[in-house]
């Protein structure tokens, strides 16, 4: 390949950099920028030996099918390591005959070959973590029986600049070595002596983690698709799939420029073009990805570079390193990126997704790579590798099944991280279609965490920006994006933004975290100066800090203008559901959904369980019965899609039972507190009084001038108050003569995280934060609200009776922190070790400040391992009889144990007949 003039940044001006065939070293100029030669190209395929030399691809060595089969109960359609790994492991279950893998162009391409190759298993969040053991498992298996994957155990070695890096460490270090993983905090010295090529001068520390690697993603792509095929798998090359053939919901065949497949699962597998093939089916499955530039740097061998230099993270620049064939491979994740194919005309062939080297855009990672490893100055470079990969909106992997269609499995969104990846989510996958359950509960990955609006490119191309430069950022809590805001907004967004909103982002919608004036917003000053809402900024909440936030006296008003006076909060991206028949279909079809009994009188509200088959939450809701065959659902504001698909797929299929998402058709204003009935009382003539309105119930009202206002006496923390769902068109004039309303009775805007705390204090669980697809209600204290003898079966019903005769294996719990101070000390944001008697028995789930407490709460479940690490049966005995302690960032804070919600003191004391309790023994 003929060399090319390039200009690069004055930022290389003390590089001395060697290019191939250049009898000199580059010196960079002292001008703004400089030409460089760029070097002739050598392919990794090169480097390696006798397996995959230049233009020996995998077909070559590998006895492919010319054209696919007739039938197939399995379909994946992609060819990358994602799909090369779902093969193998469909194989090792016995399906192997029965399985086929489709790829538009040659298996084996760029993306197996080209990635980092880093296996390592160190992750918050247990799903992500349990995925990438799984793959460093599999190359490690494959790689002691024979089979070359290019492992070799190496550490993976993770540098920190700052102390909030350092603190972010500490609490990876904690929860990994509960789950077994060996790991170390490393000083600056103790890093120079475990790689001598590393600059160390501004470091403060790091983690090392000795039992992680490296593998050679295309060695190991050929293992897994070598495996698959001596079990009978097959793999078809340059075969485009053009159409899913749909049938009541699911696929039933697909269509190819080779035939027609006849199917029972499809599995999309498509990495870059994921959503370009979820648009062939009808209705088409919406897959949020959008590819942008990722850059990948190849050396040629260099004297002194250790084989077994550890696989080196600097997250902090952005940036990670690790020997490759002698030389070094280098990548980074910079700030912020570059789109790909923007208009969204996705090349045809995996090789046409290359983009031009862009030296100017690459040199903030080329000077961060300079800086760490010195020895990089003297390197002979091969190639800068500019390709584009697949980005979620949220950085997460997607994985599951598709809402719109039963038998459609996604992956997708793995960024450039296949090899790390690929071989755990290509078993997970398996043993769904398998066993017909997921294998673990992994919402955080689940496509349904989704929304259509996610899938719109315009909104991906925003997002895409701002992802990849996240993927090393640190995991402050309440993260949140600037990219691909105010996309769902309720129509009171404009007040709420000029009373002071600081808005967190939760599927889509703009929701209020806090406040920044504790004043409510002046209605007169509107009216004056109409465009004084309009020109309010806009402010995104962040909480970049592991200690006491910014914002924790903001919300400890708002908390205490809901305990003791009244306070205004948004809860308009609740999700809602109308669901409702001629006859009494609906009340039947949700006694079979809900565990608890749905069969209340007309005006009364029930909090229920949607269960699986295993007796786990799919779904947490409140119902409210509007008429004798029509009831209105409240869930979590994630659960929008997961709750609409588990109706869509539950309910009769006769259509005798009718549901509708109508969570954009209500704003819900929630006026809380002590005094909230006094402000309601003033714009309506109904009754409010405890006896004509007892808490759980529902009237439809008429405040101020409007009328049809679904109103619910129900918080969802605990304290008193109503929640009024109104029509979109009514709502400015009911918040604003709330507003009004509010004024004399001192009434504050709140947020929230004020929420959070009145929740975590009153000890009630959420879902997707407490509760899961894995969780019972025996096993978060919900018994009583579990109706095993309502006369009706429900989904999930012997599962819990079995549970309920053996006992369960985890229970949750509240903790207090008792020796912890909150203006010094580390916080508690979720995810740390609980243990008892010094033995680790659980983690935190949710964890907030108890403001009447004054104490840092936290949630989690308590389990008692036997000497074997096995779960034996827990009971309430053995929770209260222990000494408890949290870790936060490697620091143990003694803690006191609840198992039920506290009573804690109130200036507006109520009835309590019929109040919510989070917890009952």
């Amino acid at each position: 390949m003929a060399t090319m003039l390039r200009t690069v940044s004055s930022q290389y001006r003390n590089a001395s950099l060697v290019f191939p065939h250049q009898s000199q070293k580059f010196h960079t100029g002292v001008s703004s920028s400089a030409e460089i030669l760029k070097g002739t190209w050598f392919p990794p395929h090169q480097y390696h030996q006798n397996d995959h030399e230049e233009g020996l691809h995998m077909p070559s060595l590998l006895q492919l099918d010319e054209s696919p089969p007739k039938k197939a109960k399995v379909v994946i359609c992609g060819g990358g390591m994602v799909g090369t790994s779902l093969l193998y492991h469909m194989a090792m279950l016995g399906w192997g005959a029965d399985t086929v893998m489709l790829e538009q162009g040659r298996i084996g391409g760029a993306s197996s070959w080209r990635g980092s190759g880093f296996l390592g298993g160190v992750k918050i969040i247990r799903s992500e973590m349990n995925v990438l053991l799984s793959s460093q498992k599999l190359a490690q298996q494959l790689a002691e029986a024979g089979h070359d994957t290019g492992w070799k155990q190496c550490g993976g070695l993770h540098l920190a600049r700052t102390r909030d890096r350092l603190t972010h460490f500490r609490k990876m270090k904690s929860i990994a070595e509960t789950r077994g993983t060996e790991c170390y905090i490393l000083t600056p010295e103790e890093v120079s002596k475990k790689c001598e090529l590393l600059n160390t001068s501004d470091l403060v520390g790091a983690f090392w983690v000795p039992k992680d690697g490296v593998c050679d993603p295309y060695k190991f792509t050929y293992s897994l698709l070598k495996l698959a095929l001596e079990k009978g798998s097959r793999a078809v090359e340059e075969c485009q799939v053009s159409r899913f053939l749909v049938h009541d919901q699911r696929v039933v065949a697909v269509e190819t420029n080779r035939g027609t497949i006849e199917c029972d699962y499809v599995v999309n597998t498509g990495g870059l073009w994921a959503r370009k093939i979820g648009q062939m089916s009808e209705p088409y499955v919406k897959v949020p990805v959008h590819p942008a530039e990722h850059y990948f740097l190849y050396t040629h061998p260099l004297d002194g570079i250790d084989l077994m230099m550890p696989a080196i993270r600097d997250p902090d620049a952005n940036i990670y390193m690790r020997e490759f064939n002698g030389g070094f491979l280098c990548g980074g994740f910079e700030k912020w990126a570059k789109p790909s194919f923007e208009h969204g005309d996705l090349p045809g062939q995996l090789h046409e997704r290359e983009q031009l080297e862009d030296w100017d855009h690459f040199h903030v990672l080329l000077k961060e790579m300079l800086h760490r490893a010195p020895a990089m100055k003297n390197a002979v470079l091969g190639h800068l590798c500019n390709t584009s990969c697949a980005f979620s909106p949220d950085h997460r992997w997607i994985v599951g099944m598709a809402p719109e269609l039963a038998n459609y499995f996604v992956t997708a969104g793995l960024r450039s991280g296949g090899s790390t990846a690929a071989g755990g989510i290509g078993k997970m996958i398996a043993d769904w279609i398998v066993n017909g359950t997921p294998p673990l509960d992994a919402c955080d990955l689940d496509i349904l965490r989704f929304l259509p609006a996610h899938n719109n490119r315009r909104f991906l191309l925003d997002r895409v920006r701002e992802v990849p430069g996240l993927h090393y950022s640190i995991a402050y809590p309440f993260a949140d994006f600037t990219t691909g805001r105010c996309l769902r907004m309720s129509p009171i967004f404009p007040r709420l933004k000029a009373a002071g909103a600081v808005f967190g982002q939760v599927m889509g919608y703009e929701r209020p975290s806090y406040f920044l004036q504790k004043e409510t917003v002046d209605l007169e000053d509107f009216n004056a100066h109409s465009d004084s809402e309009n020109s309010a900024p806009f402010h995104i909440a962040t909480t970049n800090t592991w200690t006491k936030p910014a914002w924790f006296y903001n919300a400890a008003d708002e908390y205490a203008a809901c305990r003791e006076r009244v306070a205004i909060l948004d809860y308009s991206s609740f999700t809602k559901f109308d669901v409702w028949s001629k006859g009494n279909d609906v009340v039947q079809a949700l006694q079979y959904l809900c565990s608890n009994d749905v069969d209340i009188p007309v005006g009364g509200i029930i909090h229920t369980g949607m269960q699986n088959v295993y007796g786990g939450y799919e779904n947490d809701c409140s119902l409210a019965r509007i008429a004798p065959n029509h009831y209105m659902m409240i869930a979590p504001s994630i659960q929008q899609t997961r709750c609409g698909t588990w109706l869509k797929r539950n309910l009769p299929a006769d259509g005798s039972v009718v549901m509708s998402d109508v969570t954009s058709m209500y704003t819900a204003i929630c006026i809380m507190g002590p005094l909230a009935r006094n402000v309601l009382s003033e714009l309506t003539d109904l009754d409010l009084s405890t006896k004509a309105f007892p808490f759980f119930s529902f009237k439809e009202i008429d405040v101020g001038l409007a009328s049809g206002i679904r109103a619910m006496n129900i918080t969802h923390t605990g304290e008193l108050g109503w929640v009024l769902y109104i029509p979109n068109e009514y709502a400015l004039h009911v918040y604003n003569n709330l507003v009004s309303v509010g004024k004399k009775y001192n009434m504050l805007h709140a947020g929230y995280y004020a929420m959070r705390s009145l929740r975590i204090e009153k000890f009630y669980a959420f879902w997707g934060q407490d509760l899961d697809s894995t969780t019972t209600p025996l096993e978060c204290g919900r018994v009583f609200r579990v109706k095993l003898n309502k006369g009706i079966d429900f989904i999930g019903r012997k599962a819990l009776e079995q549970q309920k005769e053996e006992g369960v294996k985890r229970l949750y719990v509240q903790l207090q922190l008792q020796d912890h101070n909150p203006e010094v000390d580390p916080w508690a944001w979720g995810g740390e070790p609980i243990y008892r008697d010094g033995v680790h028995v659980g983690v935190t789930t949710t964890t907030g400040y108890g403001y009447t407490l004054n104490n840092l709460v936290c949630l989690g479940f308590v389990r008692n391992y036997d000497k074997a690490g096995n779960m034996d049966y827990v009971t309430p005995e053995y929770v209260m009889d222990g000494l408890y302690e949290v870790d936060i960032a490697g620091v143990r804070y003694s803690a006191i144990v609840t198992l039920r919600s506290p009573s804690l003191p109130t200036k507006f004391p109520e009835p309590q007949d019929n109040r919510y309790l989070a917890t009952q023994t």
